[in-house]
């Protein structure tokens, strides 16, 4: 629409025209030549236009071409930049982490080659572009090696209008096999350092033998080409537990073992260190396997205590004590408050089940019990609300229902786990262990606490030799030449519109220039002009 005004650039011409000749005539006195008139065909000729029309149109055409807003089509190509950000790419090397002399090696190439629109991405984090390959984009990725496990990149983000590039230190050859059998344009390997040993993977559990010790499970690895000696380092809240010395062969790995007193967490530490200091420590949290304290009503069957008590993984607690994370209630309801409760019901004297045991559906194979209908009695009929979940059942009467109170689960049960004939066996322990399972939703006997860093993040040595790693990928052009082969070059839109500007700017003050020379010389002048 605004091309339309270009229409007006003649009118702007015609504006300009001439009008009778006005000739300008030095006289030494005005007086003399009082009564003078110019000749006829003199006074009749026009002048041309105004020169001045010619910048003025320029300017508005200027102005009309800028609203415009037309877009400029050049031809760019863009580089997104890969890195490998496993926990082995922290290794110290001679300049730096391998991140940082990477991303060092990556801006020289780019420089050398021209290229100025660099998408910095990471294999751990694809979808989240870091932005140019600065100082702080090697910080942020240092920050978080390590944390998340790298794939190889998505094919949604591998677009073919960009070339893409790799910085690795070549540890993890798969992550150069890429979707679709593509392979990375370049590839920038860093990998100098040959020896490191690290802490691969440390697993608790509870000790059979003594429920109040942990056991610990660590693997210890050699990434490097040469056999390393470490000293292994147990440490808890209260110090120093354990230590022993180990030596490890080249691309191998030995397991170690140790018992630890009961602590809400243990570290595990290498000495002496090596180049990558992060695989050298290993923290593993012990919460999941703290015991669960039970707010226990004193009027329970001695028999429902006391397997809570051995329960490894449960602890008794008084029925008003603050610090617990379940209840177990036998009728006096005193711990009756937001907790996952297991709640034996008893208003009637015991009696034999009248029918065959069945568990629910939702109650695994695993998990049943085989109860014989001698060895239980029930000593209430629970009543079934809606909403409730009925996991064992004798015949049509419900003996196991499992429900909610308030915004905890709640089961009840009119088994008599006080028998005497339940006592001879497993039943009541094994009970007790399925129903606090299921209000506490999760598997109390024989948990596990584990941290897996996985073999690749102690390896600093490539899997394959560094001149066949990097010549592998089709290296479509020398990234050192400068230049761009057609088929990743895209065309890029800029904004054309500030150029005009800028030159509309320039002849205003043209214009304006103009305009005050012509004032000034007409000011100045000391000639008279009339018809």
């Amino acid at each position: 629409m605004w091309l339309l005004g270009l229409l007006l650039l003649p009118v702007i011409r015609w504006l300009h025209r001439g009008g009778r000749h006005r000739r300008a005539v030095p006289v030494s006195s005005l007086y003399l030549w009082a009564g003078a008139a110019a000749s006829a065909p003199a006074a009749g000729e026009r002048r041309p236009p105004d020169p001045a029309w010619r910048h003025r149109a320029l300017l508005a055409a200027l102005i009309f071409l800028a609203l415009a807003e037309p877009q400029l089509q050049v031809q760019r190509t863009r580089v997104t930049l890969w890195v490998d950000d496993s926990l082995s790419m922290q290794t110290r090397e001679a300049r730096g982490t391998r991140i940082s002399e990477g991303l060092a090696q990556a801006r020289r190439l780019l420089s050398e080659g021209g290229y100025t629109e660099v998408d910095v991405r990471s294999l751990g984090d694809p979808w989240r572009s870091l932005g140019p390959p600065g100082d702080r984009t090697g910080a942020n990725l240092s920050a978080k090696a390590g944390l998340k496990e790298p794939t190889p990149p998505p094919a949604a983000l591998l677009r073919g209008d960009r070339l893409h590039w790799l910085i690795t230190d070549g540890t993890d050859a798969a992550l150069s096999g890429w979707p679709d059998g593509r392979r990375p344009d370049r590839i920038i390997e860093v990998a100098g350092t040959s020896r490191n040993a690290g802490l691969e993977r440390v697993s608790a559990r509870r000790s059979p033998k003594d429920p109040d010790r942990i056991d610990l499970l660590l693997k210890v690895t050699n990434g490097g080409n040469e056999a390393e000696t470490r000293e292994v380092v147990f440490i808890t809240d209260a110090g120093e537990s354990a230590r022993s010395r180990q030596r490890i062969e080249p691309r191998t790995s030995t397991f170690v073992t140790a018992s630890i007193a009961e602590s809400p967490r243990v570290r595990v530490r290498l000495e002496p260190g090596d180049a990558l200091v992060e695989d050298d420590t290993i923290d593993l949290d012990l919460a999941p396997l703290r015991k669960r304290r039970v707010a226990t009503d004193s009027t329970c069957p001695g028999m429902v205590v006391a397997a809570v008590a051995s329960h490894p993984g449960l602890a008794v607690a008084a029925a008003d004590a603050a610090d617990v994370q379940a209840a177990l209630d036998c009728g006096s309801r005193a711990s009756a408050r937001d907790l996952a409760t297991v709640r034996v019901v008893a208003d009637r004297i015991p009696t034999p089940l009248q029918g065959p045991l069945q568990w629910s559906a939702s109650v695994s194979e695993s998990s049943r019990i085989s109860l014989s209908i001698g060895s239980v009695q029930t000593a209430a009929r629970l009543r079934v609300r809606p909403g409730d979940a009925v996991l064992l059942a004798a015949s049509d009467e419900p003996v196991i229902v499992m429900g909610r109170s308030g915004p905890a689960k709640l089961i009840e049960t009119s088994l008599d786990l006080g028998s005497e004939a339940a006592s001879r066996g497993p039943e009541i322990p094994l009970l007790v262990n399925l129903m606090f399972e299921a209000v506490l939703g999760g598997q109390l006997l024989d948990r596990i606490a584990i941290v897996d860093r996985g073999p690749a993040s102690v390896l600093v040595v490539p899997s394959a030799p560094a001149s066949a790693a990097t010549q592998a990928p089709p290296v479509l052009y020398p990234a050192a030449s400068g230049g761009k082969p057609a088929s990743k070059a895209a065309a890029v839109h800029r904004d054309g519109a500030w150029p005009l500007l800028a030159a509309a700017v320039l002849v205003l003050l043209w214009e304006i220039v103009s305009l005050c020379r012509q004032w000034i010389r007409l000011n100045g002048s000391t000639g008279v002009a009339f018809e």
